[in-house]
């Protein structure tokens, strides 16, 4: 078999890096390609994948982001040519698309649906198959295949990953000292149109007040402000899901980082225009109570949480409870892919 993997964000470099390898240890042939966005290109080579790039992202516009959709369609069309996959695995709508133009089965997995509007939009026709995690309460018909997990355990779970106790030398912190990770995101992918996160005002706010109860570290896709400097995460980014493993907290506006920090069972609190709209998140936050969400103009309730979660450290402790129920009820996703791309995709798969 031969699966052409397209990638355009960081996050999407740690779903699929497991899949490749399963796949390439089975003797399946994969390509990748790639665009530059935030660390991803960083990632793939710390991870020693071989890759091709096109685009970049910071397009906040329409017309911009669909420019470089149309780029990007031509850049995947050549390599599918010289390639000749059977599949195009893709989170990106550019992906599905040129699996359509060549004759390949085109797999498009999301974990925000509708939610992610023109992105969704234009992905989901095009895709023959469309993959969820089965928190998702949406049903896009026949080519509609969930999966008992989330994103994040597909490379989060215990069969992946384990958190090296090292990298908290390489913070400066000591084994039990607390720390922070404050997680800011630009905003500017195509399904975060005109949806927004946190304030300058109310970052400055969450930092003063986790800096009085231990260390903190930022990490942030645009530039910070001088005075916030010292404290940006500044080890290999491929070390940033240890770091959260070993924090006391996440903070932020990063709906990713959030539910990467429920499967290793550090507990979150996040903001955005979000809030409420993620069937992933929703879960973790109703069913486990691992993840809080606020919306932008609630913020001062994520204060007054914020300050209730740090001055009783014992509800922290409760929320971190929940993380061995949340392995138990989820499956190894990266495994679930290669089952279903070797005997196919059907409604009935479980892991």
């Amino acid at each position: 078999m031969r699966v052409l993997f397209d990638i355009v964000h960081p996050a999407h470099v740690h779903f699929f890096k497991h899949i490749i390898w399963g796949l390439q240890k089975k003797r399946h042939q994969t390509a990748v390609i790639a665009r530059e966005k935030d660390v991803t290109l960083k990632l793939l080579d710390l991870y020693g994948f071989e890759y091709q790039t096109i685009g970049f992202s910071g397009a906040k516009n329409r017309f911009r982001q669909f420019q470089e959709l149309v780029l990007r369609d031509f850049a995947i069309l050549r390599l599918a040519l010289k390639f000749k996959p059977d599949v195009i695995l893709t989170r990106n709508p550019a992906g599905v698309q040129v699996a359509r133009l060549i004759g390949a089965t085109g797999i498009f997995d999301t974990d925000d649906g509708l939610a992610a509007g023109i992105h969704f939009k234009a992905a989901a026709p095009f895709a023959h198959v469309i993959t969820t995690p089965d928190s998702l309460p949406e049903n896009y018909g026949k080519k509609h295949v969930k999966y008992p997990g989330y994103k994040q355990t597909a490379y989060l779970h215990p069969n992946h990953f384990s958190p090296d106790p090292a990298v908290l030398e390489m913070l400066g912190v000591k084994p039990g000292e607390p720390f922070f990770i404050v997680r800011f995101v630009d905003m500017v992918a195509t399904h975060d149109v005109n949806e927004s996160g946190l304030s300058l005002e109310a970052k400055s706010t969450i930092i003063n007040k986790l800096k009085s109860h231990g260390s903190v570290f930022i990490s942030s896709e645009g530039p910070l402000p001088e005075q916030w400097s010292d404290m940006r995460f500044a080890i290999p980014p491929h070390l940033m899901h240890d770091a959260m493993a070993f924090a006391k907290m996440i903070v932020g506006d990063s709906q990713t980082m959030a539910a990467e920090a429920a499967v290793m069972g550090t507990p979150s609190l996040r903001v955005s225009t979000f809030s409420g709209r993620l069937g992933y998140l929703n879960e973790l936050e109703g069913r486990y109570g691992i993840t809080i969400s606020f919306h932008p103009k609630d913020v001062e309730q994520l204060f007054q949480k914020l300050d209730e979660l740090l001055g009783v450290p014992e509800k922290l402790f409760e929320m971190k409870a929940v993380h061995h129920q949340i392995i138990a009820d989820k499956c190894d996703v990266a495994q679930w892919f290669i089952d279903c791309l070797e005997v196919g995709f059907t409604k009935d798969k479980i892991c």
